[in-house]
């Protein structure tokens, strides 16, 4: 399984394009935050049944060959809430304007009505 970790070097997230996966290990530092801290979060998020266990949770086999629990997007972005640091702040800014950005790739439509002007919208 190919699977994307974000990165995040303090200035910018930086994220790939390949389904998001992630360990414990690599969200916390993500976060800048300690792997015990993000598991205890990770129990707390399952616990209150925010999310399901089963569709943000998998076990898979590393490139290095050892085996680890990896999480998605999801549990990813329900973490960020989870931590005040400056780089689970700087994670949640970056997620919020890329989804009140509007998308600028517009295609006109033309609307023909019953004269001879033509409009665009």
């Amino acid at each position: 399984m190919k699977r994307g970790i974000i990165y995040n070097n303090g200035y910018s997230i930086i994220i790939p394009n390949d389904e998001i996966w992630m360990t414990s290990w690599e969200i916390a530092d993500l976060f800048y935050v300690t792997p015990v801290s993000i598991n205890h979060a990770i129990k707390r998020i399952l616990k209150e049944e925010v999310l399901i266990e089963s569709q943000i949770h998998r076990y898979i086999c590393l490139e290095n060959g050892n085996h680890a629990d990896v999480y998605n997007m999801e549990m990813v972005i329900a973490l960020s809430f989870r931590f005040d640091t400056g780089h689970s702040i700087l994670f949640r800014r970056w997620l919020i304007q890329k989804t009140s950005t509007p998308n600028r790739s517009k295609i006109p439509i033309l609307i023909p009505l019953s004269g001879k002007e033509q409009h665009f919208c």
